[in-house]
């Protein structure tokens, strides 16, 4: 029997990279006041460390945008699924600067997530595997070169947001693609196939992340799709489902292949994808529910204080529905024990040595 699921996603939430790419109606461009405005919150912020505590959505008014503010907040969510926000000038904001004004925008979206064991909430891509080695001991966002189409772990990330810091000398685009068309597509074309994502897929942490979490580090079958509460939601994580394989915890099925190949080659086909250069002082916030993210491969500078950098933050959205607890793979618990560590850890530093 053919696979059908028990919904297909249809509206502004399925689009292609390719119909994209002829407008700019998803850039939003900050005017004359709101630049105004964001230059007062800095002045009150600028001796803060953007590091540090978070920006809070009534340090950082955005008074001047808010109607537009409440249209992409409803375009994020059930629309198109992202926005870039382009204005900015880079040469004005030192880093630090640039990190406080981009924590006072996503609190204007939801509420900042930790990122990892080291508390960081404002997180930094960077690739450094040249420093950190062992690959065992990075994430994916810690090295260079080209990244599929994927998601963040789901459960409680809502909203993965990036804000480009410095360039590669060449390539690097920013890659996302509507996850519901894909889904869409291979309804179509391999509707057998699409049912393997139903099903799920074994993924496995890396030790590193699990010891941390104080959780093993084999996660077990997650769905790729699941459709709960008026939502469907992807969870694709194709980095953890490879390590589940690499360390003998699964096999991956000649069918499951073939799903994973169909589902890869469309969602980084030229024509799915959209490809933009996110430039100094631009930033962009992306559905991590229904919007696939990747990474165009680029040549480095060698000194690592000019590498391609860009600024992270995971934001949760309380008003969204919750994500189904089978794709819910990083959960408030896991980030309350990194707080609790990376709380013990500042604690144990001496001042001179942090």
């Amino acid at each position: 029997m053919t696979f059908q699921p028990s919904y297909r996603p249809n509206g502004r939430s399925v689009w292609l990279g390719k119909d994209l790419v002829r407008t700019d109606d998803w850039i939003v461009r900050l005017s004359p006041a709101t630049l105004e405005e964001i230059d007062a919150a800095v002045s009150r912020l600028r001796r803060r460390s953007a590091y540090d505590a978070p920006v809070a959505r009534e340090e950082f008014p955005l008074t001047t945008m808010a109607d537009d503010l409440a249209r992409m907040r409803h375009e994020i969510a059930t629309g198109r699924g992202f926005f870039v926000f382009r204005g900015l000038d880079r040469d004005r904001y030192s880093d630090n600067e640039l990190g406080l004004i981009f924590r006072g925008f996503g609190a204007h979206f939801g509420h900042e997530l930790t990122q990892s064991a080291f508390g960081d909430r404002l997180g930094d891509i960077r690739d450094i595997s040249d420093i950190l080695a062992d690959r065992s001991k990075r994430r994916g966002y810690q090295s260079g070169g080209f990244q599929t189409a994927h998601t963040d772990p789901s459960g409680e990330v809502g909203i993965v947001a990036m804000l480009s810091l410095k360039m590669a000398m060449a390539g690097g685009e920013s890659l996302i693609a509507s996850a519901h068309t894909v889904h869409n597509m291979l309804l179509d074309w391999c509707p057998d196939l699409l049912g393997e994502f139903y099903k799920g897929f074994v993924l496995r942490r890396p030790e590193a992340d699990a010891e941390r979490m104080g959780r093993p580090a084999l996660i077990g079958n997650i769905p790729c799709f699941a459709y709960e509460n008026g939502w469907l939601n992807c969870d694709f994580q194709h980095g953890y489902m490879r390590r589940a394989v690499e360390h003998g915890d699964t096999t991956i099925s000649p069918k499951q292949e073939a799903a994973l190949g169909a589902f890869v080659a469309i969602s980084n086909h030229p024509d799915v994808m959209l490809k933009m250069m996110l430039e100094p002082g631009d930033f962009q916030f992306i559905n991590n529910r229904t919007i696939l993210h990747g990474r165009a491969g680029f040549e480095d500078h060698a000194a690592k204080d000019q590498r391609r950098h860009l600024y992270r933050l995971w934001l949760n959205v309380p008003q969204w529905p919750r994500m189904p607890a089978s794709q819910s793979t990083l959960v408030a618990a896991d980030m309350a024990r990194w707080d609790a560590m990376a709380a013990q850890h500042r604690a144990a530093t001496p001042a001179w040595a942090s």
